[in-house]
């Protein structure tokens, strides 16, 4: 708890605030895109492999599990220096 209250200080908290804003920005707009792709998929769904079309799928998942990771780690920093 002390190194944490003696690591950030002012402009830092501010910054890494800052910082976590962004990320539930970012990932935010990463859940838009996500169903964005996901039709554009869909519509090219009959013109590609079936398993190009699930690995895509999958890949379009993952991407949105890594945005949502990254928001709950921001979201953890913010407890641990709020």
């Amino acid at each position: 708890d002390e190194l944490l209250a003696t690591g950030f200080k002012g402009k830092e908290v501010a910054l890494v605030e800052d910082m976590i804003k962004e990320l539930s920005t970012i990932e935010s707009d990463t859940d838009k895109l996500q169903r964005k792709i996901r039709k554009q998929l869909f519509a090219l769904e009959s013109t590609l492999p079936a398993v190009d079309v699930m690995f895509l799928y999958k890949v379009i998942d993952w991407l949105g599990e890594l945005a949502d990771r990254a928001q709950t780690v921001g979201s953890r920093l913010e407890t641990m220096i709020g």
